[in-house]
Order: C-alpha cells, then sequence, then structure tokens
C-alpha cells in the first residue's frame, strides 16, 4: 500500500478528477468511489490511511458513512475530512458531530486542500473523541489551523455579539469596530481556549473589555461617579458594560480562581461568580439578583479590587 495512499468518496467526477490531480502534485495517491456502498466496500479492501467524505451522495450521506465508521473500532482512528459545498454553522458542527476531524468547503482552493490533508495524514488536525461538543470540536480544528472554521465562528456569532452590545459603544459602526477586534484577537488567542466555559461567554468577555478600554478612553462620568446604587445616574452606554481585567482573563486557572472565590465574602462572592466565571452582563445579574443596577455596578467595583488583591498574594499563587 502506498504511504500517503487516500480514498475520497466523491459522485462527481469533475471534483474526483481535480482532487487527483491537486494531490498528486504533492505526491499523493487518490483513489475514488462515487458512491457510498462502493467507498466503504473500497475502504476494506485498500485501508487507506486517510478519507475524504463527500456529503451529498446518491444512495447515502457523508454524516452517515462517518457516524457508522466511528462505531467501528476498526475504524475510529482512520482521519476523516469532509469536503463540501455546504458552509452554514450548523452543518460543519453536524460534520464535527458525526466524527469528522476535519472540514473543507467547496470550490477548493489547492493549497487549503492539501495543507488540510497533510496535517490529517501527519497527525495534526484534530484527533477524533466522543468527548466535547460540536462546537467544541470546531474550535479545535481551527486552533489546528483550519482558517475556514474560524470563519464559520465569525458566521455563527458576529450578529449575536453586535446585538448583546448594543449600549456598550456610541454607535453601531464603534460596535462593528469592537466586534472585529474582538475577532482578531480571539483568533491569536484560540490556543489560550480550554473549554471552561462556552467560547461565546470567552469571545463575550474579549468584546467587553474592547468596549470598555474605548470608554474609559472617552470622556464621561467615572466608575466612582456612577456606583451610588442610583440607576437614573447611569449613561445608557454603560448599563450592558462587563469589563474583565484582561490580565485576569488571561491566566485564568479555573481551580486556583475558584480558591480565590471562596475567600471573598458575600455577597461580593456571588457576584464575581456570575460576572468573571460566569461571563454575565450587569443587567443580567441585577435581574437575576432583584437589586438596583448601580449596586451591581459598585459591588463588583469593590469585589474585583477585593479578587485583584487576593490574587496577587504570593501564598495563593500556584
Amino acid at each position: 500500500m502506498n504511504p500517503a495512499s487516500i480514498l475520497y468518496i466523491e459522485d462527481e467526477e469533475d471534483y474526483q478528477i481535480l482532487v487527483k490531480r491537486i494531490l498528486a502534485r504533492a505526491g499523493m495517491r487518490v483513489e475514488t468511489a462515487g458512491t457510498g456502498r462502493e467507498g466503504l466496500f473500497a475502504l476494506q479492501k485498500q485501508r487507506p490511511r486517510l478519507l475524504i467524505l463527500d456529503i451529498n451522495l446518491p444512495d447515502t450521506d457523508g454524516y452517515s458513512i462517518c457516524s457508522r465508521l466511528r462505531q467501528d473500532s476498526a475504524w475510529v482512528d482512520l482521519p476523516i475530512l469532509m469536503l463540501t459545498v455546504r458552509r452554514r454553522p450548523e452543518e460543519w458542527l453536524r460534520g464535527f458531530s458525526s466524527g469528522a476531524n476535519d472540514y473543507l468547503s467547496k470550490p477548493l482552493d489547492p493549497a487549503s486542500l492539501t495543507e488540510r490533508v497533510k496535517n490529517c495524514l501527519n497527525g495534526k488536525a484534530q484527533q477524533f473523541s466522543s468527548l466535547g461538543t460540536p462546537e467544541y470540536h470546531l474550535i479545535q480544528a481551527a486552533i489546528a489551523g483550519n482558517r475556514a472554521a474560524f470563519e464559520v465562528l465569525i458566521q455563527k456569532y458576529k450578529m449575536r455579539l453586535i446585538d448583546d452590545l448594543r449600549g456598550a459603544a456610541r454607535n453601531i459602526d464603534e460596535i462593528e469596530d469592537i466586534v472585529s477586534h474582538a475577532f482578531l484577537i480571539a483568533f491569536e488567542k484560540m490556543d489560550r481556549f480550554r473549554g471552561e466555559a462556552s467560547f461565546y461567554t470567552w469571545l463575550y468577555r474579549i468584546a467587553m473589555n474592547q468596549a470598555y478600554e474605548v470608554k474609559r478612553k472617552s470622556s464621561g462620568p467615572s466608575l466612582e461617579e456612577i456606583t451610588g446604587g442610583n440607576d437614573s445616574a447611569l449613561p445608557a452606554s454603560l448599563t450592558e458594560n462587563n469589563p474583565v481585567p484582561e490580565a485576569l482573563a488571561d491566566r485564568l486557572d479555573q481551580a486556583r480562581l475558584r480558591d480565590v472565590l471562596n475567600r471573598v465574602s458575600e455577597p461580593y462572592k456571588t457576584m464575581l461568580e456570575m460576572n468573571v466565571l460566569k461571563g454575565m452582563p450587569y443587567r443580567s445579574i441585577a435581574d437575576e439578583l432583584d437589586v438596583p443596577l448601580g449596586t451591581v455596578m459598585s459591588r463588583l467595583s469593590t469585589a474585583r479590587q477585593m479578587l485583584k488583591d487576593l490574587w496577587s498574594r504570593p501564598s495563593l499563587k500556584t
């Protein structure tokens, strides 16, 4: 067997030819099958090192084939690269849920195809695991270098983030700038995402830190001036602000953070857990605890200083 042998299940002959030509230039041999049934037979016969799998097939779909293979111990470690015209987030998530290691959209970019195939063959693509959510596997694909996977995350969360930031900036243009910057920072720091919270919570924290920096640099009342517990004193642009100290966010160690939080007295502890661990904005905390918004801001201002002081104590450092 050729050490770089690949099986490609695809019913469109033009794509069969194209993929063969692209990967041949990189020294890889590709065998093809036009239906799911033919593909499963070829798998048993050829024992390839990689399966490239189209989703739309005449007798089945790629999701079903992928799920079937992952339930068979003989194929649980086979790298599977899904190749399809579908690019909506829910379809990518379904692909990872069915057991794909990586995903690539048509029309094909030769360089991207070659890179994704090499990563699968060299074990650099995310490894299949039944653990974790489909979104977690999508994020792992982005961390492993799949830029299109990160574009899917942008598509999934951009409008939600814009909506949640309304009131945290002066106008929609400023919000869109904050959102774009937040995604850029998230892309640069993807290797720091550990899945303790949801990806959106992590992204939201980044965006709110950016919004806070924008607000801090602009003119307006200070936090101390508006944290007297009177909601009417709060500018609309601050009612959803949720700044998380970036130095702390970047170093989040869940075990240590919980140990430090346990040393904070109530009601500050509960508010910190809701704000820092769960990523809840001020308004949501006020609604959950049935207290004035200004009270939440005042207490969190004090609580975050308490948290910083405890965090910096040498006896609590790991």
